[in-house]
């Protein structure tokens, strides 16, 4: 389950369990019930679905018997990421179609990586994407880009069946393997452990641009999620891009954040206020990683490139000259080296650097330093900005270069999260930024 590249005798007992796990929760009984709910003329054309992590194709077959029971003309790839995998499957395959099994004429078998799946097999290219106790393996970024990569594929509907993190889920994981292998016993666990709650991954749905999203939990302690393809666009308009989920903290005994929460979306700039003390500083670190929550949850969606951060003190390198600054930056942002030198002349000329660039960090005046961590940090050209008071100490030059880079994230439907004391600056941007206000 939760093994890289698993053996063969591992993938077997895994398969066995899952085929029983997958029939007592009726998983391909609920993408059945989804489709028949969300796909209008379902049972009057032709209908291809595309099955990802299909494992051992149990539930690809079941999913096409009950098909059949209902008279419709379906189709499925299966597909995995493992060979192993897939030759199981084709052999599973074989084998019903030696005993008259009419399940297996509709269906097909090939490697491909979920993440790839738009570039391997074409955007639109099936009515239906589906994928079952695949995105628990993933990180939250990745889940993020695997529900997108399926709605790339996806003309119609997105469907993700799997496990529930709770209680009751880990309950049934531990029951369920009583009599399994410890392997196998631990792997349950962990799968459980790994998974996501119910609002979670409506959260991982939003971000993915799937629209008319709907959750339900099912038998077993696991839950369907079904939601229509967003357009085929980087950034849709109001994706949630960063998300804080009752972000406490505390500093020895002295709480400073208790229970913080708030959506930004794209286009959206979300204003943090508060008084001196309140927990500003300490909320925007949490945000971008740099501090870890006491508790509570801080997300941002690094599908749509790394974080921009321009914190309140430092975040430069003070013995390094202005390129080198924004060289090093460029590399830590993951800017593709051929493209470093051209970021790093752009952001030289946008903040006014260009005749400051062979000089100490350490010897500019404080109004250059801010416009030099401003450059740092949007040296990639971010869809998430995170400032902490980027405006102290600028200059009416520094300050238009403030707002024209913040203007420039929310055009591009990214956000901009920041705190500030001296907000007048912000009547200067355009009118289609949304405000969002926080008070700490």
């Amino acid at each position: 389950m939760d093994d890289a590249s698993p053996s063969r005798s591992v993938l077997t007992d895994e398969y066995r369990f899952l085929r029983r796990l997958n029939r007592a929760t009726g998983a391909a009984d609920a993408i059945v019930n989804a489709i028949a709910d969300r796909v209008p003329g379902a049972s009057t054309r032709p209908l291809s679905l595309v099955d990802f992590g299909c494992g051992g194709a149990d539930i690809p077959e079941r999913f096409l018997r009950l098909a059949q029971t209902r008279g419709w003309d379906c189709s499925v790839l299966c597909t995995d990421r493992s060979e192993d995998a897939i030759d199981m499957g084709r052999a599973r395959a074989a084998a019903g179609s030696a005993t008259g099994s009419l399940a297996q004429a509709g269906t097909e078998f090939r490697v491909v990586d979920m993440l790839a799946a738009e570039s391997i097999l074409g955007a639109r290219s099936f009515d239906v994407a589906h994928a079952s106790l695949v995105m628990h393996h993933l990180d939250d970024e990745s889940a993020v880009a695997g529900l997108r990569a399926m709605s790339a594929v996806a003309r119609e509907l997105v469907v993700w069946n799997d496990l529930i993190r709770d209680s009751l889920g880990i309950w049934g994981a531990q029951l369920s393997t009583l009599a399994a292998s410890r392997e196998l016993h631990h792997d349950a666990v962990v799968s459980v452990r790994r998974s996501f709650t119910m609002p979670e991954a409506r959260a991982v749905a939003e971000a993915a641009g799937l629209l008319d999203i709907r959750v339900r939990r099912v038998r077993g302690a696991r839950f369907v999620l079904t939601g229509v393809p967003g357009p085929l666009q980087p950034i849709p308009v109001g994706r949630p891009l960063a998300r804080a989920e009752a972000i406490r903290f505390s500093y020895g005994t002295r709480r400073v954040l208790s229970d913080v929460s708030f959506v930004a979306r794209s286009g959206e700039l979300v204003h943090v206020t508060g008084a001196n003390g309140s927990g500003k500083s300490t909320l925007l670190a949490c945000m971008v990683g740099a501090l870890k929550p006491s508790a509570g949850r801080a997300w941002i969606d690094q599908t749509a490139l790394l974080p921009g951060f321009h914190p309140q003190e430092g975040g430069l390198f003070s013995a390094l000259n202005v390129v080198a600054n924004l060289e090093t930056s460029a590399r830590l942002a993951q800017v593709p080296a051929a493209e470093r030198s051209a970021a790093v002349a752009r952001c030289m000329r946008e903040f006014g650097l260009e005749d400051h660039a062979a000089r100490r960090v350490d010897r500019l005046s404080g109004g250059l330093r801010r416009r030099t961590a401003l450059a740092c940090a949007v040296i990639h050209t971010p869809f998430v900005l995170v400032l902490d008071e980027p405006d102290a100490g600028l200059d009416a030059g520094g300050r238009e270069a403030l707002v024209r880079t913040v203007e420039s994230v929310l055009s591009r439907r990214g956000t901009v999260i920041l705190a500030t004391h001296a907000s007048s600056w912000l009547d200067a941007l355009p009118s289609f930024a949304r405000r969002v206000e926080v008070n700490l």
